[in-house]
């Protein structure tokens, strides 16, 4: 009887690995770490949550740690669902066999400002060897900064911000010489554009969304895209709606929208000639 049940218990461990076996497979959802895990929780935890009861799969929200964690592990292929920027999202689609599903509607354009009452800084190129208030790469804010210079002795100087409203105060305080700020963002902290001159404004490009990685088939692919354009499934990221997209609808997505933004990784950090 001793033999039998471990021959038993030995199947139902090998099923549980199979498909269709007797555990269903876990798949992870992640984000880049722009919050506490307690926040990413707050923000993801629902998503995963409403996920697993309308497919019948098992998801799971994972806070990856750190930005040098959340690199390595998404370029290898950890993370089943990602909800993170078009750089990524790019670089995923035409690398890493993932598939794009659903998005933020609006557009993202960059902004580059400087004060306006600046005498020194009245275009981009004043910014050489100046502070300017941005997040840490690899955001794409401040790629798209990077972009501007080739020569690395010859480039302004990061002040890294923990929010927009942290770079744009820090503007204005005199921290920084300019900030690099989504035009929603600058709109809001600066409706009328009294205080602030731009010296860039990027070419709108998509916005966050969500994408499905190889580990997730066609069937599952469909279901998950179905399930987070329904109204049960806008409810269920209604919290990262109010954040990303004023609390707009998330929209279809596909590669092709995506191709060709994943370039402003070069000069990132774990990336392109700077890879781990």
């Amino acid at each position: 009887m001793k033999a039998r049940s471990g021959l038993i218990g030995l199947w139902v461990l090998m099923a549980s690995w199979m498909p269709g076996g007797v555990m269903a497979a876990e798949y992870v959802l992640s984000a880049p770490p722009r919050e506490e895990p307690t926040m990413g929780e707050y923000f993801y935890g629902p998503i995963a949550e409403y996920l697993t009861q309308v497919t019948g799969e098992t998801f799971v929200y994972r806070h990856p740690g750190t930005w040098t964690n959340y690199t390595k592990e998404m370029q290898g292929g950890a993370y089943d669902l990602i909800f993170d920027g078009s750089h990524f999202v790019s670089w995923r689609t035409e690398s890493a066999g993932y598939e794009a599903v659903a998005k933020v509607p609006q557009k993202m354009v960059w902004m580059i400002v400087a004060r306006k009452d600046d005498p020194f800084i009245k275009e981009v190129g004043d910014l050489i060897g100046r502070k300017v208030c941005a997040p840490s790469s690899p955001n794409l804010g401040m790629l798209t900064l990077w972009s501007h210079f080739n020569n690395p002795v010859r480039e302004p100087v990061q002040v890294r911000t923990l929010s927009w409203k942290d770079g744009y105060e820090g503007l204005m305080s005199g921290r920084c010489h300019a900030a690099v700020l989504p035009k929603t963002n600058l709109d809001a902290f600066d409706p009328k554009g009294e205080n602030t001159l731009v010296l860039v404004q990027h070419d709108p490009m998509p916005n966050n969304a969500f994408t499905t990685g190889p580990r997730i088939d066609a069937m599952l692919r469909l279901k998950i895209k179905e399930a987070l354009l329904s109204p049960e499934g806008q409810e269920a990221a209604s919290r990262l709606r109010a954040r990303f997209a004023g609390g707009k609808d998330l929209v279809p997505a596909n590669n092709a929208e995506f191709r060709g933004v994943s370039t402003v990784l070069n000069n990132a950090l774990g990336w392109g000639i700077y890879a781990y």
